[in-house]
């Protein structure tokens, strides 16, 4: 009797699935229509555009696209908020912006979203997902020819883990990479339509020290017995930054930044998101007022604390005291508007008995963090602060750091870190993340890095082994396999247990001794020819894998300077004890070199060193250096 009704199960369940079957393509044709509403918004029309690109890309079938004021039929492919009854018990409210359904039955499939772009993503998900389509890279796409399309029963609704995603990355400025991948910018970027009116460091453009400081120093900074009100240097070496922050408890600079505040607003109204925050650098006011605020509401001695990027225990970490009722202030003012501030150096401590008001936005910075074990185990300060705010708040958008920025080329083994971090953010209540990549062309392993980030941004919980696995296979080919072992080893040699830290403003020199040794650095070359063998006649991928070669060779020339002489120098002797130029060096840069024209990698260092720069500097350091 038990295997009478297990046999009568198992048919019940095979005719419903069978039920549930829709057949989208059936020998490169199609009987289908795609429905969109008669009044269809713009996303709403690409999503079907998009739909139709790539089934006609997969299978050569042209399926049409009508509105839903025709007669329904069968199979039809329901693209947004179309006028059917199968979006009667669509759950809209827990869609949000971003989240979307994929349902099918057997007469039709059903693709909706939330409000803003959930439909678009709904449908490169079921691209993805569904039919074996990828977007490795803005430039790389995988489109798999089927000439029979059939789905098995789907109900798939999927809603962001965090409502801001952006991966900053050059790849996500590709307008298709980043809806693809589901990301946000803070700028007009690609197809985005930025929610965000200014973006950090806004103090500077609020209540300009140029305008404001001969007349006015008051507004500015006091230490060291006296106010700063001046320009520096910038960090780009081409421009002026301000030398100091405001004084926030000068009713003054209430008011003029309001008033400028208010001028910004009024050129872009429909922005949402307004940046108030500190400017880039550490010197905060000590006035007796400021100084009072800050005392008040710290949650710590102020002073007590020291981070790295601290190096005078003068402007030590003082806490949000002055900044917080500051900010407040200005969020009132503004009650429909989100009122953006840094958590960042000296104010990233949460303050004590002082709550940011409810359209105020905490933007929580780990510049100091180390990046070769997890945020939560090896920055315990950082972490404990971000446990603060998310007992406080959840507008928090954390902007993490997951390169070298200092050497961009230089081997950074931190890929396991990532999807612990993003883990322990969402934990914490954070609710927007912004992942600071590499603004330039280029960099080790960009492709992957943004890859990985972008997935783990919408589900910090996917299997982020599969994903590195699928695009390895899809990006290097059959040389997948030597630089998964070159990965894997790198990070296994990694600084976790020397107890050296990780530094995103660090250098392949120190690393020398550990995972850019001698001995590893001659197995990571042994996989890059074996890996380069493999795919010898395949010229993209070949190109793939020596992008890949670029870190280590760039490390061995770093190394190679440092070192100046013996078997890693950038010298040999010869038989009359003259120093000349190691000619395996000397075949690395210009290897080196020539990569990185033909990847068109734009900077060695963020903002600083094209590779012709590069190029320029060996050779003058070869000329200077050597002794003939």
């Amino acid at each position: 009797m038990k295997k009478v009704i297990l046999l009568l199960s198992t048919f019940c369940f095979l005719v419903q699935t069978q039920a549930q079957q829709f057949t989208l393509v059936k020998r490169h044709k199609s009987t289908c229509k795609i429905i969109i509403p008669e009044m269809a918004s713009v996303v709403e029309i690409q999503t079907a555009l998009v739909f139709q690109d790539y089934i006609q890309r997969i299978s050569g079938a042209n399926i049409p696209i009508e509105s839903d004021i025709i007669k329904q039929t069968e199979n039809e492919i329901l693209i947004g908020k179309v006028d059917r009854p199968e979006l009667d018990n669509i759950p809209f409210g827990q869609l949000g912006k971003d989240g979307f359904l994929i349902r099918n039955s057997e007469a039709s499939l059903l693709i909706a979203g939330g409000t803003e772009k959930g439909v678009l993503y709904g449908v490169y998900t079921f691209l993805e997902k569904y039919l074996g389509c990828r977007k490795y890279s803005s430039a790389v796409t995988f489109v798999p020819i089927q000439k029979t399309i059939v789905l098995q029963a789907i109900n798939d609704l999927q809603v962001p883990a965090f409502t801001y995603r952006e991966n900053y990355y050059r790849d996500a400025v590709d307008p298709e990479y980043a809806d693809w991948h589901k990301l946000d910018s803070h700028g007009e970027q690609g197809s985005n339509t930025s929610e965000w009116g200014s973006w950090v460091h806004t103090f500077a453009d609020l209540l300009s020290p140029e305008e404001y400081g001969v007349a006015h120093p008051e507004y500015f900074s006091f230490y060291d017995g006296k106010r700063h009100a001046g320009m520096v240097p910038s960090w780009d070496g081409k421009s002026e930054q301000p030398e100091a922050q405001l004084c926030l408890t000068n009713p003054d600079v209430l008011e003029i930044v309001c008033q400028n505040l208010q001028t910004q607003i009024d050129q872009k109204p429909d922005a949402l998101y307004w940046s108030v925050s500190q400017n880039d650098n550490v010197h905060y006011c000590q006035c007796p007022q400021c100084s009072s605020l800050d005392e008040k509401y710290a949650a710590f001695t102020p002073g007590s604390k020291m981070y790295g990027t601290h190096v005078n225990s003068l402007y030590a970490p003082i806490g949000m005291g002055s900044l917080m009722t500051f900010i407040n202030k200005v969020a009132a003012r503004f009650p429909d508007k989100i009122i953006s501030t840094l958590a960042y150096q000296y104010t990233r401590v949460p303050p004590k008995d002082l709550i940011p008001a409810e359209n105020v936005n905490i933007m929580l910075c780990n510049i100091e963090s180390s990046r070769n074990t997890t945020i939560e185990q090896g920055d315990t300060a950082f972490s404990s602060d971000l446990e603060g705010w998310g007992k406080l708040t959840d507008n928090i958008i954390v902007w993490d750091y997951v390169i070298q920025f200092s050497n961009l080329l230089s081997p950074f083994p931190n890929l396991h870190t990532l999807q612990p971090n993003l883990r322990f953010f969402r934990k914490n209540r954070v609710s927007a993340v912004f992942e600071q990549g590499n603004r330039e062309i280029g960099g080790e392993f960009a492709e992957l890095r943004s890859y990985m980030i972008a997935k783990l941004l919408w589900d910090p919980d996917v299997n982020i082994n599969q994903v590195m696995d699928d695009f390895l296979t899809g990006y290097y080919g059959e040389a997948a396999k030597e630089i998964k072992k070159y990965i894997n080893l790198l990070h296994e040699n990694n600084m976790a247990q020397s107890g050296i830290k990780l530094s995103i403003f660090g250098n392949p020199v120190q690393e020398k001794e550990t995972f850019l040794s001698d001995s590893l650095i001659k197995v990571y070359n042994q996989l890059f020819n074996r890996a380069e063998k493999a795919v010898s006649e395949s010229p993209d991928e070949l190109q793939h894998v020596k992008s890949a070669r670029l870190p280590v060779y760039y490390a061995m020339l770093e190394i190679a300077k440092e070192e100046r002489s013996g078997d890693r120098g950038a010298f040999m002797t010869t038989s009359n004890d003259i120093l000349i130029p190691n000619p395996k060096i000397v075949h690395i840069l210009y290897d080196f070199f020539y990569n990185c024209i033909r990847t068109k990698v734009s900077r060695v260092s963020e903002w600083h060193t094209p590779p012709k720069e590069y190029l320029a500097k060996y050779l003058k350091f070869f000329e200077e250096q050597g002794i003939k």
